[in-house]
């Protein structure tokens, strides 16, 4: 078995955390009753940290692999 995504499974993750950002975009706007620059400004800082800890895992695993 190989180590790696196939595009299903690439495309469903995609359609999910696009259907959960949808849903959490409604939730934040219409029920906490946040404004919509609050809510961008927190999802900006929020994809922020889950890219530089993707970043970190990535980059420890190349390096960890190199001698």
């Amino acid at each position: 078995m190989e180590d790696r995504f196939d595009i299903v499974t690439i495309a469903a993750a995609a359609c999910i955390a696009g259907y959960v950002a949808i849903s959490l975009n409604y939730v934040a706007l219409y029920d906490f009753g946040l404004s919509r620059e609050q809510v961008r400004s927190d999802s900006v800082i929020a994809a922020l940290i889950i890219a530089a800890l993707v970043t970190v895992d990535f980059l420890g695993k190349k390096l960890g692999n190199a001698k």
